[in-house]
């Protein structure tokens, strides 16, 4: 995890400098707006978050925000400010959420949890099968790895295949099990789509997905015995998600 802060009261920094270090955050600070665009293009790509302060010299963090959403590749932005204004202020010069100054730490990490949910993505190079975290493309995937994380899920994306799938959020731990633990050949999972819910099987080879649709019964049986199996893998599998 690396989060860009834009933040010019050193206090503030020291208190947001002692929060990462706890939470075990990689992090940049920037003193004004100029210095956070800069540290966002040299650095794109490679930030999860960015906190952003209103009130700073040189470039203030509306117009920060303006410039980053014109000129690089979508990051979740949150405000992180004093400001006394509307919420859809924020909102309106391309912010995903505000949270006002003081905040308890418990508030601000939530926050940092929730705009910095991800994907999973799942691809071959050459005979090994990756799997890795894909950031949100756009605001609209954001809120909607938001509304799934909080129902337990995610979504599962196979490159090549041309398909997104709603899946358990730890099933990448029971397929990282099977293609590279166990080496097999096969994995199951269970697509929870709500158009065409059923279980798919993923051939390590070529990554190539068939379904077997449910009926409704028989998804809800089959979403019991699959939360069952994530969330052991999930807790006692050493073959976790590779970085």
């Amino acid at each position: 995890m690396k989060i860009l802060v834009a933040e010019d009261n050193r206090d503030q920094q020291e208190l947001i400098k002692m929060l990462m270090d706890n939470w075990g955050y990689e992090f940049d600070i920037a003193s004004n707006g100029q210095k956070a665009v800069k540290l966002a293009k040299i650095n794109e790509g490679k930030y999860d978050l960015c906190l952003m302060d209103i009130d700073m010299p040189l470039m203030n963090g509306f117009e920060a925000t303006k410039i980053i959403r014109r000129k690089i590749n979508y990051l979740p932005i949150m405000a992180l400010t004093g400001n006394l204004i509307a919420g859809d202020k924020y909102l309106e010069v391309g912010m995903d959420d505000f949270l006002q100054k003081p905040y308890y730490p418990s508030e601000l990490y939530a926050k940092i949890s929730e705009l910095t949910v991800k994907a999973v993505k799942i691809h071959k190079k050459q005979n090994e099968i990756i799997l890795a975290e894909e950031k949100p493309m756009n605001p609209d995937e954001l809120k909607e790895l938001i509304e799934l994380k909080k129902k337990g899920l995610t979504k599962l994306k196979i490159v090549g295949v041309g398909y997104t799938f709603v899946v358990h959020r730890n099933i990448q731990n029971k397929i990282s099990y099977d293609l590279i633990g166990e080496g097999k050949e096969l994995s199951e999972f269970l697509d929870r789509s709500e158009k065409e819910p059923g279980r798919c099987h993923l051939y390590k080879m070529n990554l190539h997905v068939t379904k077997d649709l449910f009926t409704p019964d028989e998804l809800e049986e089959a979403i019991q015995r699959e939360n069952q199996i994530a969330i052991r893998f999930d807790k006692f599998s050493d073959k976790k998600l590779p970085e």
